[in-house]
């Protein structure tokens, strides 16, 4: 995409839900001053942070390939701090469902195939060996 056509956004100055919750507002600032809220039902957040998440890790290689000391000095663009984790399977146990809902309560699934598994679970063994305060030789199960 070469060339860009829209409202700029640049910033980002509020966010919050309808009292029942059945909708999440953000208010953003636009490129000539003024604020304007975007109301989007409580249904899509989910699939808008998908999409922002793709848009930022397509801009972030677009970016890393213009400039590799950026990605040297870290560029982490999509991190999203998860406040709870649940995991479930699916038919046959071909994948293993992560639930995550992140810090400010959105809920987000995760369908993990089982083959890669076992490497994500070593990665957490090996974050968690190195850990200061957690007894030496917890597992995961």
């Amino acid at each position: 995409m070469a060339d860009v056509t829209g409202v700029k956004i640049s910033d980002l100055t509020a966010a919050g839900s309808s009292d029942g919750g059945e909708y999440v507002w953000i208010t953003h600032r636009l490129g000539d001053g003024s604020e304007y809220p975007l109301i989007y039902p409580y249904e899509a957040v989910g699939y808008l942070i998908t999409v922002l998440t793709d848009a930022a890790r397509t801009a972030y290689l677009r970016r890393v390939a213009r400039n590799p000391q950026e990605a040297a000095l870290g560029m982490d663009s999509n991190i999203i701090p998860i406040r709870e984790v649940r995991t479930d399977s699916v038919p046959e146990n071909a994948a293993v469902i992560l639930h995550l809902t992140t810090a400010d309560k959105i809920a987000i699934a995760v369908e993990l195939p089982t083959a890669l598994l076992r490497e994500v679970t070593e990665q957490f063994q090996r974050v968690l060996e190195n850990q200061p305060g957690i007894p030496s030789g917890t597992r995961f199960h």
